[in-house]
C-alpha cells in the first residue's frame, strides 16, 4: 500500500552482524508513520510509539533534479512525529526512526533521477540531510516500481533495473560517509512488493539489491483489491488452490522466492496490513462467501479511500452488523474476510487471530521481524499491535 532502497562496507557488515543477533534475540517491530492521517489517529498511535524499534516517517518526495524534500502538506505531521519521537525516547532511548523516499504517489520523478549520477548523488545527499535533521538513523527506499512503472508507467524503462541498484549504492555511500562523520551507524532498507516472482518483482534485481541493504521491508499485502478481476484475500499466508494466481500470490512462497534470490532470513522483515481492502460487484458463488468470484471496482465506496480503510472501521462498522457474514480461510493461514450478499461487497483484512499465525511463522523461520502498514490504523485498544508485542517480546 505504500501503498508500497564501497570499502565503507566493513562498518555495515559489522552492523549487519549486530542486526542478526538482535533479530535472534527479539524480532524487530517496525511501522511506517503517515503524514496524512487525522490528528486523532496519529495521536492514538503515539501511545504505543515507544514499543517500536523503528518508525519510518512517510514520505520524502523527489524533485526532477533529485532534491529530496518534505512537502508543505506533510510538514506539520512530520513535526508532530519528530516531537513524538523526542518524548517516546524518554521511555525507550533505543527507539530509532528513518525517512522513506518516494512511495506509490511519491515515485514521480524517481526513474528519471535514477538515470543520472549527479541526480542520484543529490538525492542521497539531500535525503540524508533531512534524515539527520529529524534525528533519525537511516533511509528506506520505496520506489514503486522500477521497470513496470507503478503509478508513473510513462517514466519506466528496462534501464530502471540497473538504475535502482545505482541509486541504492549512492544512498549507501552517502549514509556511510555521513555516518563516519557522525560516529553513527545509519541503516539503508527498502520496501519491496514481495510475491512468488511475477509482475510486481520483475523490475528488481534482488540478488544485487540485498547486498546493499540492511534489511528488506516486504510488502506482503495488496494481493487483491479494487483493481482485481476476482475477489481475493488481501494478505494470505498461503495461496489458495482454487485461485489461478495462488502459486504467485502467496506470502510463504514469496518469502521462499526472496531466499532463493540470495536474501538472508535475518534480512527479511514481514509486512503486515493494519487496514482492509473491499471489492465490489461480487456474486456469492457456490460457497456463498464471494471468495474467488468475479469482482469489479471497489466496495465500501463511502470511505475516504473507496475500497480501503483502517482496521478499526472493520470492527466499528462491519463485523456483526446486519448483512455482513464473517468467514475465515484455514487454507490461507486463518485469513478472515467478510461478505455482504445484499450489497455484493467482499472485505479482506487481518485480525489478532490471523496475525498470531503470521507471527508464529516469523519466529519459526527466523525472520528479522515485522513491519506494519501502518500504526495509526489500529483500533483504540491497540488490538493488532498488542498481538505483535505479546508474541514477539
Amino acid at each position: 500500500m505504500h501503498s508500497p532502497r564501497f570499502n565503507p562496507l566493513l562498518p555495515f557488515a559489522m552492523a549487519g552482524a549486530l542486526l542478526c543477533s538482535a533479530a535472534q534475540a527479539a524480532p524487530l517491530i517496525i511501522s511506517y508513520l503517515p503524514t496524512w492521517q487525522s490528528d486523532q489517529d496519529q495521536q492514538r498511535a503515539v501511545e504505543v510509539l515507544p514499543k517500536l524499534d523503528y518508525g519510518i516517517l512517510s514520505f520524502l518526495e523527489v524533485k526532477p533534479d533529485g532534491t529530496a524534500f518534505v512537502s508543505d502538506a506533510a510538514a506539520p505531521s512530520a513535526l508532530f512525529w519528530h516531537q513524538a519521537f523526542t518524548e517516546a525516547r524518554k521511555k525507550n532511548p533505543a527507539l530509532k526512526c528513518q525517512w522513506v523516499i518516494a512511495g506509490w504517489e511519491g515515485s514521480r520523478n524517481i526513474a528519471k533521477v535514477a538515470q543520472s549520477e549527479a541526480a542520484r548523488t543529490r538525492l542521497a545527499i539531500t535525503a540524508t540531510a533531512i534524515m539527520r535533521a529529524y534525528q533519525c538513523q537511516g533511509l528506506d527506499l520505496d520506489w514503486e516500481h522500477p521497470v513496470t512503472g507503478g503509478n508513473y508507467a510513462d517514466d519506466a524503462s528496462p534501464a530502471d533495473k540497473d538504475n535502482y541498484i545505482l541509486l541504492l549504492q549512492a544512498l549507501r555511500a552517502e549514509l556511510a560517509r555521513q555516518g563516519k562523520n557522525d560516529n553513527q551507524k545509519y541503516v539503508l532498507t527498502a520496501a519491496l512488493p514481495v510475491t512468488n516472482g511475477g509482475w510486481s518483482l520483475s523490475g528488481y534485481d534482488i540478488p544485487r539489491a540485498v547486498k546493499e541493504l540492511d534489511w528488506v521491508n516486504m510488502m506482503l499485502y495488496d494481493f487483491y483489491g479494487a483493481w482485481s478481476a476476482r475477489a481475493g484475500l488481501l494478505a494470505p499466508l498461503y495461496g489458495l488452490a482454487a485461485d489461478p494466481d495462488g502459486k504467485v500470490l502467496s506470502i510463504d512462497l514469496g518469502i521462499k522466492y526472496m531466499l532463493d534470490k540470495g536474501a538472508r532470513k535475518d534480512q527479511l522483515v514481514f509486512g503486515l496490513p493494519f487496514y482492509f481492502r473491499a471489492q465490489g460487484n461480487v456474486e456469492p458463488g457456490p460457497a456463498g462467501d464471494g471468495l474467488n468470484q468475479p469482482s469489479k471496482g471497489p466496495g465500501l465506496k463511502q470511505y475516504k479511500e473507496p475500497g480501503a480503510g483502517q482496521y478499526y472501521l472493520v470492527k466499528q462498522d462491519l463485523i456483526g452488523k446486519p448483512g455482513w457474514q464473517q468467514f475465515r480461510s484455514k487454507e490461507a493461514g486463518g485469513a478472515p474476510y467478510l461478505y455482504n450478499a445484499g450489497t455484493r461487497e467482499f472485505v479482506s483484512y487481518d485480525d489478532p487471530q490471523s496475525l498470531k499465525t503470521k507471527l508464529d511463522y516469523v519466529k519459526a523461520n527466523g525472520l528479522a521481524g515485522v513491519m506494519i502498514w501502518e500504526l495509526t490504523q489500529d483500533d483504540a485498544q491497540h488490538s493488532l499491535f498488542n498481538t505483535l508485542t505479546q508474541s514477539l517480546r
